[in-house]
């Protein structure tokens, strides 16, 4: 079975993306979007996926409603992984939901911190079919 995972981290923006079945392929960084003010996309070939957190800009501490969109690339799942890049924050990983071709759903939270300022990196996970 190939997997592949795709890493949208965003500062409010990084961007990789990994072919796991026994290579790793990398995606270019997005660093030049700001998801509190925009949905941000991937790009590599003919493949794309765009992130969109709402509501903007994303609160701390309150529901965010997710939406994954995929062009040119299967998915049999995915997920999106959020991770404190200043301090560790706990697991923090949804599984996102179908919602028509191409487009998955779901709900997730930015926990309280302490930090004056939390640069978190976001993830999206998407496992291809066979």
């Amino acid at each position: 079975m190939m997997m592949r995972w795709l890493m949208i981290g965003l500062l409010a923006g990084l961007l990789g993306c990994d072919n796991t079945s026994s290579s790793v392929e990398t995606w270019p960084m997005v660093q030049q979007c700001n998801l509190h003010q925009q949905p941000c996309t991937a790009t590599k070939g003919q493949a794309q996926v765009t992130l969109d957190i709402r509501p903007r800009p994303i609160p701390v501490a309150k529901p965010l409603d997710v939406t994954v969109t995929l062009s040119g690339i299967q998915a049999k799942s995915v997920a999106l992984d959020i991770s404190g890049i200043n301090m560790y924050m706990g697991y923090n990983r949804v599984d996102l939901q179908p919602a028509g071709p191409g487009r998955w759903t779901g709900q997730s939270m930015l926990a309280f911190c302490t930090n004056q300022k939390m640069e978190w990196r976001l993830s999206v996970l998407i496992t291809q079919p066979d």
